[in-house]
C-alpha cells in the first residue's frame, strides 16, 4: 500500500530516458566529441580517466549529449551489475554516450538527487537484475523495459528531504573510502621502504643480506593418514589468505595423496603464487590438508613469520615469480625453486620491528573497511525504509 501523497508510476512518466549512440567505424563525419561508456560509469561517480572520442553530426550531438544532472545507467553489463547508475555533474564538457548506457534526464516531478537514491536502491535490491534480458555473460537493462517499469514516488518535497537525509551517509562513505585509500597508499610507500632498507626503524644500523629462502623456511611433510575431503583448504588469490575448500562432488578420497598443515605455516599454490596465492595458515584451519599442488613450511627460528608474508606481499616481488615456473602444461612454482629464492633480509630483531609497523597499519586498514562496510549497511537498510515510503520524514 502507497503512502499517501506517494504515486506509483513508470519511470518515463518523471524524466527522458534514452539508449546511447553505437560506436561504429563507418561513421566519418561530424565533430569529435567525448563520449562515456560501460567503463566510465561506476555505482555513484563517473570516472573521466579514460574518456574516449568519436565523430557527432550536429543533429547526433544534439540527441546524446549529456546535461548536468542526468543519470546513467549500464545497459549492457554482467547480470550483477547491469543498471549500476551514476549521475553527470558536467565533466568532461560537451560529452556524449554510447549505446552499452541509458540516460534518464529527469523532469520537474523528481529532484534528480531523490532519482539517483531511488535507481540506487533498484540496483541493491534486484530490480534492475529481475527485468533485465539475460543472455550467456551478459544482461541487457533495456531501455523500454527502464522506461515502464514502475516505482513508488514522494511529492518533490518529500523527496528532497529523502535525498538530504541519504546524502549524509553519502558524504560519510566518501569520506572514509579516501581515508582508506591513503592508508593502503601510505602502507605500500612504508613496504617499500622498511622491506627493501631504504627506510631504517630507530636503533638498526646493521647490513642485510641476501639469503636464501631456505635459511627461514622448512618443507612441511606430514601424510595424512586418513584424508577427508571435508577438511582440505586452498589459497586465494590477491593476498585473499587461506580458507575452507569446498567438497567437490566427485571428489575420491583415495584419488592424490594428502599431507596435515598446521597453523602458522607458509602455504602457496604452485600454479598462482604470482597471483599472490599465498598467505600464513589461520588457527581455525589448524589440522587441514592439502595436496602437494600446495606445499606448506614452517619457519625456522631466525624468521619472522609476518615479516617475510610483507617481504613476499609486494607486487613486484611475487609477480616477478612466474618467470620461475616450470612445466609443460600448467607451469609451477616447485618447492626446491622457491627454497632457493633470495631476499635482501635483516636480522630477525629488525624482522620483527618491521612486521610490527606494519601490523599496526594493517590494522587501521582493517578498521577503515569496518567502518566503511557498517556505513554501507546503514545507508542501504535506510534506503529500503525512506525510498519505500516505510519510514516517513517530515517536511518543514
Amino acid at each position: 500500500m502507497l503512502p499517501e501523497g506517494w504515486s506509483f508510476a513508470a519511470t518515463e512518466e518523471y524524466g527522458e530516458v534514452c539508449a546511447g549512440r553505437q560506436r561504429s567505424p563507418h561513421f566519418t563525419e561530424g565533430t569529435l566529441r567525448p563520449y562515456l561508456r560501460v567503463a566510465n560509469v561506476f555505482e555513484g561517480h563517473i570516472d573521466t580517466t579514460d574518456v574516449l572520442s568519436m565523430l557527432f553530426s550536429k543533429k547526433e550531438y544534439k540527441k546524446y549529449r549529456l546535461e548536468k544532472n542526468d543519470i546513467l545507467l549500464n545497459e549492457g553489463q554482467s547480470v550483477e551489475l547491469v543498471g549500476r547508475p551514476a549521475m553527470y555533474k558536467g565533466a568532461p564538457e560537451a560529452c556524449c554516450f554510447q549505446n552499452t548506457l541509458v540516460r534518464f534526464r529527469p523532469n520537474e516531478h523528481v529532484d534528480p538527487d531523490f532519482a539517483l537514491q531511488r535507481f540506487f536502491l533498484c540496483f541493491h535490491d534486484g530490480t534492475f537484475q529481475a527485468i533485465a534480458k539475460k543472455t550467456t555473460s551478459i544482461a541487457h537493462l533495456g531501455v523500454s523495459r527502464f522506461a515502464e517499469l514502475k516505482l513508488s514516488w514522494p511529492p518533490l518535497p518529500e523527496q528532497k528531504k529523502i535525498a538530504a537525509i541519504l546524502s549524509t551517509w553519502d558524504r560519510a562513505i566518501e569520506r572514509t573510502e579516501k581515508l582508506l585509500a591513503n592508508s593502503q597508499q601510505q602502507k605500500k610507500a612504508l613496504m617499500q621502504q622498511l622491506l627493501t632498507g631504504k627506510k631504517r626503524l630507530p636503533g638498526f644500523t646493521g647490513e642485510w643480506k641476501s639469503l636464501k629462502l631456505k635459511t627461514f623456511l622448512q618443507e612441511s611433510i606430514i601424510p595424512s593418514l586418513q584424508p577427508n575431503p571435508k577438511k582440505r583448504i586452498t589459497v586465494r588469490l590477491s593476498l585473499k589468505g587461506v580458507e575452507k575448500r569446498e567438497v567437490r562432488g566427485t571428489e575420491s578420497i583415495d584419488a592424490t595423496n594428502y599431507f596435515t598443515r598446521k597453523a602458522g605455516q607458509f602455504i602457496y599454490g604452485k600454479q598462482n603464487i604470482h597471483k599472490g596465492a599465498f598467505g600464513i595458515i589461520p588457527k581455525i584451519l589448524d589440522g587441514f590438508e592439502t595436496s602437494q599442488d600446495i606445499p606448506c613450511f614452517d619457519f625456522l627460528p631466525n624468521a619472522c613469520s609476518a615479516w617475510l608474508f610483507y617481504y613476499l606481499a609486494r607486487e613486484n616481488i611475487h609477480n616477478t615469480l612466474e618467470t620461475k615456473m616450470t612445466g609443460t602444461g600448467s607451469k609451477r612454482l616447485n618447492q626446491k625453486t622457491f627454497l632457493n629464492l633470495t631476499c635482501l633480509a635483516p636480522p630477525l630483531a629488525e624482522q620483527k620491528t618491521i612486521a610490527s609497523v606494519l601490523t599496526t597499519a594493517d590494522e587501521e586498514i582493517t578498521a577503515l573497511e569496518s567502518d566503511l562496510s557498517r556505513l554501507r549497511q546503514e545507508k542501504k537498510a535506510l534506503m529500503q525504509q525512506l525510498l519505500t515510503g516505510k519510514r516517513r520524514v517530515t517536511v518543514d
